[in-house]
């Protein structure tokens, strides 16, 4: 009976506690990642980001840049890899986005939305996603773009 109720524990008190951390309020942990693609699919990017590109050249510079504003700015719920998983991501609903796939996206597509939802935050979506446009420099956000697009190359954390 006791190896029984240790099992138990061992087995259920993970399950609980992550349903404790995603609570029923709120939207389930993937509907902000769906919900703001969907509202692009349906209306496309908001006017003043539908044309934004990067002016500049991806350098080694910018890429270091890209990387110490990552660290500073988006470890913490992107995580290192950035596939959502950083140390305050698991209490997170919605989790953060799985950012790995924009080094993928096509680049006339992945800049203007990626721009945008570094710009402009998560809020409009019931994510925790902050807005950075009053908070970094246009140029930084473009090196957080270009680090990103790079496939966040790093060596270790």
């Amino acid at each position: 009976m006791i190896r029984l109720a240790l099992a138990l524990s061992i087995i259920v008190l993970p399950i609980a506690a992550a349903a404790a951390a995603q609570s029923d309020e709120g939207p389930p942990r993937w509907a902000a990642n769906i919900a703001r693609k969907q509202y692009v699919i349906m209306h496309g990017l908001p006017r003043p980001y539908a044309g934004a590109r990067d002016p500049t050249p991806d350098t080694d510079a910018k890429l270091r840049r890209g990387r110490f504003l990552f660290d500073a700015h988006c470890t913490a719920c992107h995580g290192w890899t950035g596939q959502g998983t950083g140390p305050e991501a698991f209490a997170m609903v919605p989790a953060p986005a799985d950012l790995e796939w924009l080094a993928r996206t096509p680049k006339n597509r992945a800049q203007p939305y990626m721009y945008w939802t570094i710009s402009e935050g998560g809020r409009q979506f019931e994510s925790d996603m902050p807005v950075f446009k009053d908070k970094l420099a246009k140029k930084d956000i473009w090196a957080l773009i270009a680090y990103v697009r790079a496939g966040l190359p790093r060596s270790s954390p």
